[in-house]
């Protein structure tokens, strides 16, 4: 008889027992003993990994892309992976990948959730049809995410690198802005294949350096005190891969559809590793950046601009001219042509960070002439080019003094390069070993591109922290607001047209803390004859020697200028105005043009900004203002698969203010929504957990809400919006569930395996004693002998957030409710308060 036959038998044993202890009165007699049934229904779009951990389900692989398991999407898949080695059914070969053949539109997102466990490596892959790899991602911590460039068949595949772990892979057409911009790296993102940035203990310098070297790596710049750049050598990739690593890139390699992106697959890797290390406090991949500026043919014109913010007025209360104080404003770009005719007294001394030389001057970002985009210059035009000079054009302030700073060239430029040129503008350490003579007051930078970085938001923090305001392109691809604009100490700036709407290619969400003019190339909607882009500054090479020039352009970057150039203006009226302070005046509506909804808005922030509004703002001084509620985001979209979002409440006036009441509402609805506080002080400011339950709720789009309630001001609503799909009962499944009674003292005292008949899981249980019992169903993918832990499928009568008992006094019947992939919070069932086994399992034993 062989071990699974014994284990069998003892569980029916222990199970015939714990039905007799628990008999209720008379366990002799037959009408002490009832029956309990019901039918379970699997949530709609469910899906489940044919070749789980369960040993009484069926095993049919799909670990290769031929044996990939055909879905459809939109889904939700719940699954298991296990790394060779590890001790599963599977044997030493493990269960590494799961396969998805499935059929995607161009950006759908696919992501990835999972337990966080130690020892538990896995990764998102995507392949086309033929096995090769297109893009993935390993970061550090759930969820990972990626999206198809374009609309086609692919094979999505999970993949455990080491440990074994259920999982969640939803493939839904739902846009999330949060997730977007809390993503971890992808191959396809744009960075530096063998560049890392690292930052660690500054005590523990010398002996990174050795260790760095012991890994194949070299420490290319930077210093212990603060981040460094490390580099794989050309000729020791494969050493440094292994040695960070553990496993050779031969062995792993896979078959990438661009060669090269084998070696930025590796860095991806190596960054993980890194960051597990205990010597290192964070490590982050050197993306590149690039100019926000959406290039087109320049043209002359007119600044119609101007007078969209009220410039021309704002300029009768301060100009930056004396007796205005003299401000700073750095511009991190490609640089500034330093001869130009209309910017000549406007320059501070600068630093070339690409060169490493003291200048800043902008020699152009391409080789053929006539082709550079000089956009570094243009920028600095829009800011604060010499105005009421008779040439040229006019600058936002007139007395600002413009700190070139060079970290974008040819292509772009590295990350790494544009956090030096920050340091150096913030008058902080840096890698020229030098500072100017007086740091910035505002930090202009009208570029983007990377991912989040605990360490680069740290750096962030602490310039605003000293009084210096960083403004930042929010991007122009129409959708998630970029780094590093959507830091939060970075004011994120948006871009408008000619007639106030926002600009179609203008980044959006969450972070976005206003918008300015930006342009419109494609249309004269002012009438001038010209395209609406924003005159500026410019370069004339065509000759073989730079000459002034000027020039139409459009973008983010242009945008963030015409800001920064604003905020020069009123720092030089009030020069003790902080970046705290700002915020403060701009949330309560007196800096800018409300354009969209009333208050803030995804698609504008709070609004247009306005120079006459913002001058006549902060030259009332620090008058007291008024505490003003804000909720980040402040709209809520579960879409068809997501059931946990959060949202946070501050105060971004003046004052205090203290939450009284945080209030889910479904109005002629079930109540399907909870909210419940994460960490949360004693005025109840803080972080809100927001999950939702569609047991019971039939298919189609629901609309709700959360009231904010305080003392003293008018309630804040935020909309919540939910979608359900129709049930299809050939498709739907979450595998085989396992159907539990749990008695008043949280003890299982029986278990049902159920398989699904015609798309349903048909339940009984027979001679149950008389008591109240709960009622819980799910999976037991990974088979350590509990249901409903993370990443199962689970579900309990009458639904999973109400979790009530029932009164087992007669034979019950019509017990139906519902199972599926759901949300959880730490190991606490939704909604239920119950806690498990208590052992450090998240679910029910099952005997």
């Amino acid at each position: 008889m062989n071990a699974r036959i014994v284990a069998k038998a003892i569980t029916s044993l222990v199970l015939a027992l714990l039905l007799a202890a628990c008999g209720g009165g008379n366990g002799d007699d037959p009408r002490d003993l009832y029956r309990v049934s019901g039918v379970i229904v699997p949530d709609a779009l469910n899906r489940v990994d044919t070749d789980t951990n369960d040993p009484d389900t069926p095993l049919i692989p799909n670990n290769t892309p031929e044996e990939a398991q055909p879905v459809l999407a939109p889904a939700l898949i719940g699954g298991f992976v296990a790394a060779p080695g590890t001790d599963t059914r599977f044997g030493p070969d493990g269960d590494k990948y799961d396969m998805f053949r499935v059929d995607l539109q161009e950006g759908q997102k696919i992501v990835l959730d999972f337990p966080e466990s130690p020892g538990v490596d896995l990764g998102l892959y995507l392949f086309d049809e033929d096995g090769e790899a297109q893009d993935a991602t390993v970061g550090n911590s759930a969820p990972l995410s990626l999206a198809p460039d374009a609309a086609g068949t692919y094979i999505v595949a999970v993949r455990a690198d080491s440990g074994m772990s259920n999982y969640a892979l939803r493939l839904d057409a739902t846009h999330s802005l949060a997730l977007e911009s809390r993503r971890a790296p992808r191959v396809s993102d744009d960075f530096v294949s063998g560049d890392l940035i690292v930052r660690h203990p500054r005590d523990r310098g010398i002996s990174m350096a050795d260790t760095a070297r012991g890994m194949g790596l070299r420490i290319a710049a930077g210093h212990p005190a603060r981040e460094q750049l490390w580099r794989v050598s050309g000729d020791r990739a494969g050493q440094a891969m292994e040695a960070l690593s553990g496993w050779s890139p031969v062995r792993q390699r896979l078959r990438w559809a661009d060669p090269e992106d084998q070696a930025r697959y590796e860095t991806l890797r190596a960054m993980k590793t890194l960051g597990e290390m205990p010597d290192v406090e964070a490590v982050s991949l050197n993306h590149i950046v690039r100019p926000t500026r959406l290039p087109d043919d320049p043209f002359q014109g007119l600044q119609w601009f101007h007078r969209n913010i009220d410039l021309p007025l704002a300029w009768d209360i301060g100009t930056g001219e004396p007796p205005d104080s003299e401000v700073v404003v750095a511009v991190i770009d490609t640089g500034v042509f330093l001869e130009h005719e209309d910017l000549r007294g406007q320059l501070l001394p600068g630093y070339d960070f690409i060169q490493m030389e003291p200048t800043g001057d902008d020699p152009g970002d391409s080789p053929m002439l006539g082709a550079s985009s000089w956009h570094g210059t243009h920028v600095a035009g829009i800011a604060a080019a010499a105005t009421d000079n008779a040439t040229g054009i006019a600058g936002v302030s007139w007395g600002a003094r413009i700190l070139p700073v060079r970290t974008l060239g040819e292509g772009g430029g590295t990350l790494y390069d544009t956090l030096q040129g920050i340091r150096y503008a913030a008058g902080l350490p840096n890698d020229s070993e030098t500072v100017p003579e007086r740091p910035a007051d505002v930090i202009n930078l009208s570029l983007g591109g990377g991912s989040f970085s605990q360490a680069q938001a740290d750096l962030y923090q602490g310039i605003r922290d000293e009084g210096i305001f960083v403004l930042a392109a929010s991007g122009n691809s129409a959708g998630s607001v970029t780094f590093p604009a959507a830091y939060d100490a970075v004011f994120a700036v948006g871009a408008t047209d000619a007639v106030n709407d926002r600009a179609s290619y203008s980044s959006f969400g969450n972070q976005l803390a206003f918008v300015a003019p930006g342009g419109d190339m494609r249309v004269d909607r002012t009438g001038d004859g010209y395209p609406d882009g924003l005159l500026s500054t410019l370069v004339d090479d065509t000759s073989g020697s730079r000459k002034s020039a000027y020039a139409f352009y459009q973008g983010t970057s242009m945008a963030t200028a015409v800001a920064s150039g604003v905020v020069a203006l009123a720092r030089s009226v009030h020069p003790e105005l902080t970046p705290e302070r700002f915020e403060q005046v701009l949330v309560a509506g007196l800096l800018t043009d409300d354009l969209g909804p009333e208050g803030w808005d995804p698609e504008t922030g709070w609004g247009q900004i306005n120079a006459l509004r913002t001058l006549m703002a902060v030259t009332d001084g620090d008058s007291d203002l008024d505490p003003v509620l804000t909720a980040r985001p402040g709209r809520l979209e579960f879409g068809l698969t997501e059931d946990l979002l959060e949202f946070s409440l501050r105060n971004v006036g003046g004052g205090s203010l203290r939450v009284t009441e945080v209030q889910a509402n479904t109005p002629g609805q079930t109540d399907w929504m909870q909210v419940n506080p994460k960490s949360v002080g004693a005025d109840g400011l803080g972080s809100y957990t927001v999950m939702v339950d569609r047991d019971g709720l039939p298919d189609g789009s629901y609309e709700g809400s959360i009231t904010v309630q305080t003392e003293s001001l008018e309630d804040l609503v935020i909309p919540v919006l939910l979608r359900v799909a129709a049930p299809e009962l050939a498709l739907d499944t979450v595998g085989r569930i396992y159907v539990v009674l749990v008695d008043a003292d949280g003890e299982a005292v029986a278990a049902r395996g159920v398989d699904p008949e015609n798309g349903v899981y048909n339940y009984r249980f027979d001679d149950v004693a008389a008591g109240e019992y709960h009622i819980v169903a799910g999976t037991d993918m990974n088979n350590d002998g509990f249901i409903c832990d993370a990443g199962e499928a689970c579900g309990a009568f009458p639904t999973l957030s109400l979790f009530e008992q029932v009164q087992i006094d007669r034979d019950r019947e019509g017990l139906d409710f519902s199972v599926g992939f759901r949300a959880r919070v730490g190991d606490t069932l939704l909604g239920s308060g119950q806690s498990g086994a208590g052992d450090g399992s998240a679910g029910f034993a099952r005997p």
